[in-house]
């Protein structure tokens, strides 16, 4: 997005393992081959020119009250950017399937099970994206998940996280229960997917900064293992 800034002078580096050093290079873009080119210069740049004006806004920290057809296109924009972001990992690494992605497309709907929050940045210079894997903690009880991904950006003055999670075929359509780990999310979080409320508020009550560690926190909520219950 043109709003992000483009500086070819300011180093980008990758991480595909926490076990081998990460990957550099100069400018904040990556290419991946995974990606025709009649969806990238189709629906997935239609659905750019829909979230460009009003991203534009968040990123640059203009106050916006977001109706359910900005929240549903802002979790239509995280849905697609964390499919594409796994187009830079290893294939056995990817969380979502290749049913997944082609539903996706062809419907315009994020994945089931997918929440998507929205946060500040008190900082207007940072540029992130990080996608964790969540593995199962096992328990006493049966566990009605199989797996989970936690996808977190932050452009400029804005936060985006992502959660998707998958049932094992026997959990049916139960409501499901996320244990997280705790924190002032309620305070520094917005839900805009699941859609709850008409008209959402931002930016919320309080921030993230890299001065503390809120936005590592962040990062990390799920990271403990997806610990689910059902109702």
């Amino acid at each position: 997005m043109s709003c992000v800034g483009t500086d070819p002078t300011s180093p980008t580096e990758y991480w595909n393992s926490i076990y081998s050093p990460p990957k550099t290079w100069l400018g904040p873009t990556f290419t991946t081959k995974r990606i025709c080119g009649s969806c990238n210069n189709g629906w997935m740049s239609e659905l750019e020119n829909r979230v460009r004006a009003m991203m534009g806004g968040l990123i640059n920290d203009l106050s916006l009250v977001l109706n359910r057809e900005q929240q549903q296109a802002l979790a239509l924009w995280a849905s697609k950017t964390a499919m594409v972001i796994e187009g830079a990992k290893q294939g056995k690494n990817n969380f979502y399937s290749v049913g997944q992605r082609h539903s996706f497309r062809n419907t315009l709907v994020p994945p089931p099970d997918t929440a998507v929050w929205l946060g500040r940045c008190a900082q207007s210079n940072m540029l992130h994206g990080e996608a964790r894997n969540l593995h199962v903690r096992l328990s006493a009880t049966p566990n009605p998940l199989e797996n989970g991904c936690a996808t977190t950006f932050v452009v400029g003055r804005l936060v985006i996280q992502l959660l998707s999670v998958k049932r094992k075929p026997e959990t049916g359509q139960r409501n499901l229960i996320i244990h997280m780990r705790e924190g002032p999310w309620e305070r520094k979080l917005v839900q805009v997917w699941p859609i709850e409320r008409e008209r959402v508020n931002w930016p919320p009550p309080e921030s993230f900064n890299d001065l503390d560690d809120g936005l590592r926190d962040l990062r990390r909520r799920f990271a403990v293992g997806v610990m689910s219950g059902t109702r």
